[in-house]
C-alpha cells in the first residue's frame, strides 16, 4: 500500500487541506458530512492504480472558511474545480459520497469534459420520496444506527474514546452542512433537471440498509441520469465503501475507461 501525503494548498479565497496518494490516472474523492478526515482503506488500496486526491471541502474539517463566504453546494464544486486546475489534473474519475455526491454532481456539471467517470455513493442532492430523516434532528445514537448496518461496528463506535480533533472537525462539518443544505433539506430543486445534460458514464452505489438516504432515492437519480448503472450493496448502510469495501472497489475498477 502506497503512503499518503497530507498537505495544504492555497487557492483564491482560502486554503484547502488535502490527502494524496499513489500515481497514475487521477481519482478524486469528495467526502460526506460525517467523514473524519482520513484516507479510507478502499482508496488507500486503489492508490496502487490511481493518483488519489481527497480534499476537505471548504469550511469542513480542516479546510479554511473561504472568503467570500461559500453559500451553496455549487460554490463548493467551484472551489474543487480551482483545486484541480492548480494540481494540473485535466481528466479524472470522480467519486462522491452523501453530501460529497451532491458536490460531485455539481462539479461534473461544471466540467463534464474532464470527468471520465462519475461514481455516486448514497448521494444526497435530490428531493426523493421524502422518507429520509433529517440528519440534523437525529441524536448521535440515531445517526449511528441509520448510518451503520453492522452491529459490531456500531458497538465499536460507541465504545471508542472520542478524539478531540476529530470531534471538532465533525462538529464543524455538521454546522457547515446545515448552513448550506439544511433548507431545503439536502437537495436542490433544480438539480434533477440539470443532470440530464450529463453525457458521461455514471455509477450509482447504494447500501441496502441506508437509513440516512434510503435506497428508494436511487430511482430518482436513475430517472435524472438514465445512463447510470445502479449497484445495491448488501449488508451495508450509508457508507458501503466502509462496510463492504471490496464490493465498492469492484465497482470502481470494473470496465474502467481507457485513458488518453
Amino acid at each position: 500500500m502506497k503512503p499518503s501525503t497530507v498537505e495544504r494548498l492555497a487557492l483564491s479565497g482560502g486554503t484547502l487541506r488535502l490527502i494524496t496518494a499513489g500515481d497514475g490516472p487521477a481519482l478524486v474523492y469528495l467526502h460526506g458530512t460525517g467523514d473524519q478526515g482520513s484516507l479510507l482503506p478502499v482508496f488507500a488500496t486503489l492508490a496502487e492504480q490511481y493518483r488519489i486526491v481527497r480534499p476537505d471541502h471548504p469550511g469542513f474539517l480542516q479546510s479554511d472558511d473561504f472568503r467570500p463566504a461559500i453559500t451553496s453546494i455549487a460554490e463548493i464544486a467551484a472551489v474543487h474545480e480551482q483545486l484541480l486546475d492548480e494540481l494540473g489534473i485535466d481528466e479524472f474519475v470522480l467519486v462522491g459520497c452523501s453530501l460529497g455526491g451532491w458536490v460531485a454532481a455539481e462539479l461534473a456539471l461544471r466540467i463534464p469534459h474532464r470527468v471520465r467517470r462519475l461514481v455516486l455513493i448514497d448521494p444526497v442532492g435530490l428531493a426523493g420520496d421524502g422518507s429520509a430523516p433529517n440528519l440534523f434532528d437525529l441524536t448521535s445514537e440515531q445517526a449511528l444506527v441509520a448510518t451503520v448496518h453492522d452491529e459490531g461496528r456500531r458497538a465499536a463506535a460507541r465504545s471508542a474514546a472520542p478524539d478531540p480533533q476529530v470531534a471538532a472537525g465533525l462538529a464543524r462539518s455538521r454546522a457547515a452542512a446545515q448552513r448550506l443544505a439544511g433548507d431545503p433539506y439536502m437537495h436542490d430543486p433544480s438539480l434533477a433537471g440539470r443532470l440530464g445534460s450529463l453525457a458521461l458514464p455514471v455509477e450509482l452505489v447504494w447500501g441496502d440498509d441506508d437509513g440516512i438516504v434510503p435506497v428508494s432515492y436511487a430511482r430518482f437519480w436513475l430517472d435524472a441520469l438514465p445512463q447510470a448503472h445502479l449497484t445495491v450493496v448488501p449488508d451495508a448502510g450509508h457508507l458501503p465503501h466502509v462496510e463492504q469495501p471490496q464490493a465498492v472497489r469492484d465497482v470502481l475498477t470494473r470496465e474502467a475507461p481507457a485513458w488518453s
